[in-house]
C-alpha cells in the first residue's frame, strides 16, 4: 500500500491552511450534497444493499451502456484490487511508469509477473494486461483516444485497464464507456472523488464490456460501499447540474500557475500538463525537505512525488486551487528558491 500520498493533512496537527497535495479542486461547492446526507443518518442503522443495482441502472442511463456493464465500488482503488485479484498469479502485467503505484502495489499482491513500458508502443501479444491513467497521475499527461483504440484493436487479446479518474479535468475528448464497450478488451475506472471533492466517502466505479464487468462482480466482497456512499452516488447523479463549475477557467488557472512557476528561475520547472495538477522539478532540491518547509512556513501542504516509479526526491506535485491560494504557493516558493539561490556554494 502506498504511503506519503497526497492529502495526508491529517499528520500535521491542524496546522495546514492551503492544501495543493491532492489532485482535488477544494473549491467545488456542495452545501446540499451535505445537507442530504445530514438527512440520511437513519441508512447508517441497516445494511446497505450487498450490490448497488440501483446505482448501476442510474449509470447505464448516463453512459447509454447496458447495466451489467457497470460496477459501483468503493472508489476506484478497490476496482484496481479487485482486477488485480480476479486476474490471479502469474498474470502479466504491464503499466505504463511513472504512474500511481497502486496499480503496481495490487499486481504485486497478488502475484502478477510485473514490467514496466513508457508508451503504448511498446505493448506486446505476450502482455495479458497493461494498466495505465489517462490523464496520468502525476505527469498530467495525455494518452489520445485514437491511440487507445489503436492499441486495444491491435493487440485483442490484452486486457487495457485505463483509470480515468481524473477525466472531468482535461478539455480533449476521451474514450468513452460505450467505446470500450465494443472494443471488449477495455475495462475504465472512474472516481467521483475528483469531480465532486469527496475524497473522505470513497466513490467510484468501473466501465466495461459484460463478460469482464461480470468476472469482477464475481470477484468482489459483498457491502463494499457503504450506506452513506450509496445514498452520496443518488444525489449526485440525480443533480449534477448542481455541481458545475467553469472547468475551462480552472484549466487556465492552473495553466497560468504553472507558467507563474516556470518564471520563478533557476532551479524549479513545472512541467506541462492537460489537466489540473502539474509536476515540478527541483534541481538540487529535496522534496520532502520542501514539503516540511512549505508546511512550517506557510502552512501550504504539496506532495513529494520521490515514491512513483521513475522519479526521486527532486519532484513534487501540485494541484492547482483558486487564484488567491495558487498566488500564496507562488509568493512562498520564490521566497524558498530566493533563499536558496542566494546561499554560498560549498566546493
Amino acid at each position: 500500500m502506498i504511503t506519503g500520498h497526497g492529502d495526508d493533512i491529517y499528520d500535521y496537527s491542524g496546522i495546514i491552511k492551503h492544501n495543493f497535495s491532492s489532485n482535488v479542486f477544494h473549491g467545488i461547492q456542495m452545501p446540499g450534497l451535505k445537507e442530504h446526507l445530514a438527512g440520511c443518518m437513519a441508512c447508517i442503522d441497516h445494511y446497505p444493499p450487498a450490490e448497488a443495482r440501483d446505482l448501476e441502472r442510474m449509470l447505464s442511463r448516463k453512459h447509454r451502456n447496458g447495466q451489467e456493464e457497470n460496477l459501483v465500488t468503493n472508489g476506484a482503488t478497490e476496482a484496481i484490487y479487485l482486477i488485480a485479484q480476479v486476474t490471479g498469479r502469474r498474470c502479466r502485467s504491464a503499466i505504463l511508469a511513472p504512474t500511481f503505484s497502486e496499480y503496481e502495489d495490487a499486481c504485486r499482491m497478488h502475484g502478477h509477473e510485473i514490467c514496466h513500458i513508457k508508451s503504448l508502443d511498446e505493448v506486446t501479444d505476450n502482455m495479458q494486461m497493461v494498466w495505465f491513467c489517462n490523464p496520468n497521475n502525476p505527469t498530467g499527461s495525455l494518452i489520445p483516444r485514437e491511440k487507445v483504440v489503436e492499441a486495444a484493436f491491435e493487440h485483442p487479446r490484452t486486457v487495457f485497464v485505463i483509470d480515468q479518474s481524473y477525466e472531468f479535468f482535461c478539455m480533449e475528448e476521451l474514450l468513452q464507456p460505450r467505446e470500450a464497450t465494443l472494443a471488449g478488451n477495455i475495462i475504465q475506472l472512474h472516481s467521483m472523488t475528483k469531480k465532486y471533492s469527496i475524497p473522505g466517502l470513497r466513490l467510484g466505479y468501473v466501465t466495461g464490456p459484460q463478460p469482464l464487468v461480470q468476472t469482477l462482480r464475481g470477484g468482489r466482497m459483498p457491502w463494499s460501499v457503504n450506506a452513506l456512499a450509496q445514498e452520496a452516488c443518488r444525489y449526485i447523479l440525480q443533480h449534477e447540474s448542481r455541481f458545475d463549475f467553469d472547468m475551462q477557467a480552472y484549466l487556465a488557472e492552473a495553466q497560468r500557475l504553472r507558467n507563474a512557476i516556470n518564471q520563478i528561475g533557476e532551479g524549479i520547472e513545472a512541467m506541462p500538463t492537460h489537466t489540473n495538477f502539474m509536476l515540478l522539478r527541483m534541481e538540487g532540491e529535496d522534496s520532502l525537505v520542501m514539503k516540511r518547509k512549505l508546511v512550517d512556513r506557510y502552512g501550504i501542504l504539496i506532495r513529494s512525488a520521490h515514491n512513483f516509479v521513475g522519479l526521486d526526491r527532486q519532484y513534487i506535485r501540485i494541484a492547482a486551487q483558486s487564484e488567491e491560494e495558487n498566488n500564496l504557493l507562488i509568493s512562498a516558493l520564490k521566497e524558498l528558491f530566493a533563499e536558496k539561490n542566494k546561499m554560498p556554494q560549498t566546493l
